[in-house]
């Protein structure tokens, strides 16, 4: 079948096609905008979790110990009974006054012996001259401190001598059985 043309007719012209492609045109505009929409959210998203963290300085540290803290002071041993002798020494050098309050706080905690005495037979009663002489120390001009004690004793006593003579103990005397980890 051959279209006959005729000189006044005129081609048809592809309406239906036209008004396709222009319908397609704007959904798929309205895609683009959703989809750019979507990027955008996506992109902050993406920036945000990927974003690097500010970074907090941490404070310097510093190792301290064993040792304790004497009024700001700080002096290192490697035992426990050397941080026990140090700090009794310090506290009878320095309050004579209070040695007789902070040998009976002491003594509070001991069943047979009082931990600090002025003569070996009241440090160790019921023991012997040698046995006392082995277990003992002098603390200062006629006081004697027993040093058969073990850690969680002085952990017991410490504090109380240091109250008897009136510092506060963690404030003005720490004492630091481990190393440790100080900020600066």
């Amino acid at each position: 079948m051959q279209m006959r043309s005729t000189p006044n007719a005129q081609p048809q012209f592809p309406m239906q096609e036209l008004e396709q492609i222009e319908s397609v045109i704007q959904a798929s505009r309205q895609w683009i905008a959703t989809l750019e929409g979507r990027r955008e959210t996506l992109t902050a998203e993406l920036d945000r979790i990927t974003r690097p963290q500010p970074v907090i300085p941490k404070a310097p540290m510093k190792t301290i110990g064993p040792g304790l803290e004497y009024r700001g002071s700080m002096s290192v041993h490697w035992n426990y009974i050397d941080i026990h002798i140090d700090l009794l020494c310090r506290l009878w050098t320095e309050f004579p006054e209070h040695r007789e309050a902070m040998a009976k706080a002491m003594g509070r905690y001991g069943r047979t012996r009082g931990y600090a005495a002025k003569t070996l037979a009241e440090l160790f009663p019921a023991r012997s001259t040698a046995w006392a002489h082995r277990y003992s120390r002098t603390l200062v001009d006629g006081w004697y401190v027993d040093v058969n004690l073990n850690p969680e004793r002085m952990r017991t006593i410490l504090p109380t001598a240091v109250q008897a003579a009136g510092l506060k103990w963690g404030k003005d005397v720490k004492i630091y059985w481990r190393a440790t980890q100080l900020a600066v």
